[in-house]
């Protein structure tokens, strides 16, 4: 990190919050305007920033990045005011220290000053409204009660200080990373350096060979000296992203830390769409949380025909409609698989060092929530007597201004509450920091798995074939369950992201990929058709025919191989044809 680069990264942090804090809402729950109003406002603030001697350029990245943070910010409270009260008579699974159910959406005190009759009754009235219409309910009820029994007017009152306490201004801070994009504007040379830094760089890549060079950047004032940043394709970098001559590198992006500058390179190409007819061989992928993918690679003397395509059609995004549950057990039942489908290799992800992982990172969030739940109790008791002393009504807020200062006890209640709070705040940073991590855990996990499955893909020539399946909580009597914040960790978008990351490369890599229905898949001998819950029994499959056993999540990624190649019973090839119908 330069002097030049740490005074540009200064110098956009602070016109950043002064454009967040030019454009921020008074009342976080009126409408979000259009960009073109926004800019209205930003735009002045960009031409104050460079008359005080922020070159153009960089003053519009900052508006560029400002807005996009402001209504990110400002849509992100709207529609968690708009879920919480939509779920509002929600309880939590624990109940409070006295016994009293706790409404996930409302705090601990407000929790105890309803009753579930209340708090259905305000369902009722949730469930009637739209998006539109709820927030601007909640801005009404800031000027009176609405119509509402004070305690129900008080209690969603206390709901929209939580959402607005929890989507304040966005504010970049000490250790924010500000990411440019570069075009031509940001750079000495315009157009013909960026051009040729992006060819030189796009030659290297797919020669699979190291480059070195430099990326002049304009200067942080206008017409001051310009700013050196080196760019360094290293061998293992091209030769990863080099393999495809349809590759192309498309952009620069330079990112600002509080210690470090990095440079780095956009690549695109267009999606490959793999097809999966005629492919002879498939990688098939159980997916799961304590073993994170099963997979088994299957080879068919025949080849995937249409009419196995046509069958499945519906769950890949096709006109055809889905298999339904009674006639996929049908077609499992009358079709059987044997020798002419050959296990080529079986794969098996252990996630149990991932699941205790987040376990651990479950863990702290539930101490720091402990903690700020008893700090908060803390706060309301000392908000009580303030507002006694100062012969405030009890729900008033405790002003930031001391304001009975001949008070001494006023005065130590008052500092006491505010180093309470900025405490409150503090172990919020610390929460966030731990759900960041999990999310790298979750990236960085599944995108191992991934990679690898579309290694084996690659190996075999073959398709990959999942199951069509949603993922649901772990219910709370179950054994696996391990609490609610665990629940949430591990579930919330898990199965999305692994998807996510698995599709993107499995397009990237030209990799047909197609989903098969999931009923019965880990409950069928494919030897006989034989469809029965009874077989799988916890981590092991047991054939209700001769016993034989099988790793129960290896058997199911077999059966989801076999899927493609499923052929009629001997002598029942009508019925079969019936059930496919």
């Amino acid at each position: 990190m330069s002097t030049d680069l740490s005074d540009l990264r200064s110098k956009i942090v602070a016109t950043l919050d002064k454009m967040a804090n030019a454009i921020w809402p008074a009342d976080n729950f009126e409408p979000v305007p259009s960009g073109k109003d926004l800019d209205t406002i930003l735009l002045k603030v960009q031409s104050e920033a460079s008359k005080n001697g922020l070159n153009n350029v960089w003053a519009e990245k900052a508006r560029l990045i400002a807005k996009a943070a402001v209504v990110e910010q400002w849509k992100r409270g709207q529609n968690n005011l708009f879920g919480r009260f939509r779920n509002i008579a929600t309880v939590g699974d624990v109940p409070m220290d006295d016994g009293t159910q706790r409404l996930v959406n409302l705090s601990e005190e407000i929790s105890r000053t309803l009753s579930i009759a209340d708090a259905e009754a305000l369902q009722h009235i949730a469930a009637t409204l739209d998006f539109a219409a709820t927030l601007k309910l909640f801005r009404d009820l800031a000027d009176g009660d609405c119509g509402y029994s004070a305690h129900h007017a008080i209690a969603l009152r206390s709901m929209a200080e939580a959402v607005k306490a929890r989507f304040q201004r966005p504010v970049w801070k000490h250790d924010a990373v500000i990411q440019l994009h570069i075009d031509y504007r940001c750079l000495r040379g315009g157009k013909q350096v960026l051009e040729a830094t992006l060819n030189d760089l796009d030659t290297a890549v797919k020669a699979g060979c190291v480059s070195a060079s430099s990326l002049p950047l304009t200067s942080v004032a206008p017409r001051g000296h310009g700013i050196s940043v080196p760019l360094r394709l290293s061998r293992s970098v091209a030769a990863k992203v080099g393999n495809d001559q349809d590759l192309r590198v498309a952009a620069l992006v330079v990112e600002l830390g509080p210690l470090k500058a990095q440079a780095k390179m956009v690549v695109t190409q267009l999606p490959k769409v793999g097809s999966a007819a005629g492919l002879t061989a498939v990688v098939a992928k159980d997916f799961g949380f304590r073993n994170t993918s099963s997979i088994a690679v299957v080879r068919s003397a025949t080849p995937i025909g249409e009419e196995a395509l046509s069958r499945i059609s519906g769950h890949n995004g096709g006109d055809g409609t889905k298999l339904s549950k009674t006639a996929a057990k049908k077609f499992l039942e009358n079709h059987v698989s044997g020798d002419e489908v050959e296990l080529l290799e079986l794969v098996q992800f252990d996630g149990k060092d991932f699941l205790d992982r987040i376990a651990a990172q479950a863990k702290k969030v539930d101490g720091l929530r402990s903690e700020i739940d008893r700090l908060y109790n803390r706060l309301n008791r000392i908000r009580i007597e303030i507002n006694k002393v100062a012969a405030a009504a009890l729900g008033t807020l405790v002003p930031e201004a001391a304001e009975v200062q001949d008070n001494p006890r006023y005065m130590a209640m008052h500092g006491r509450f505010f180093r309470l709070l900025a405490a409150v705040g503090r172990l919020k940073d610390a929460r966030r920091a731990v759900y960041r991590a999990v999310a790298g855990l979750k990236k960085s996990w599944f995108g191992h798995v991934a990679q690898r499955k579309a290694d084996l893909a690659e190996k075999y020539g073959a398709a990959v074939v999942s199951e069509d399946l949603d993922i649901v909580a772990v219910e709370t009597d179950d054994p696996a369950y391990k609490g609610r914040t665990f629940n949430k960790m591990i579930n919330n978008g898990s199965k999305g992201q692994y998807n996510l990351r698995s599709e993107n490369t499995l397009k990237w890599r030209g990799i047909a990929s197609l989903k098969v229905p999931s009923f019965y898949t880990s409950s069928t001998d494919w030897r006989t058709g034989t469809v029965g819950k009874a077989q799988r029994r916890g981590e092991v499959f047991k054939a209700a025919c001769d016993g034989r056993k099988w790793d129960a999540d290896l058997h199911a990624a077999e059966m989801i191989g076999r899927y493609l190649f499923l052929r009629p019973k001997e002598g029942n090839r009508a019925e079969a044809l019936k059930a496919v119908a």
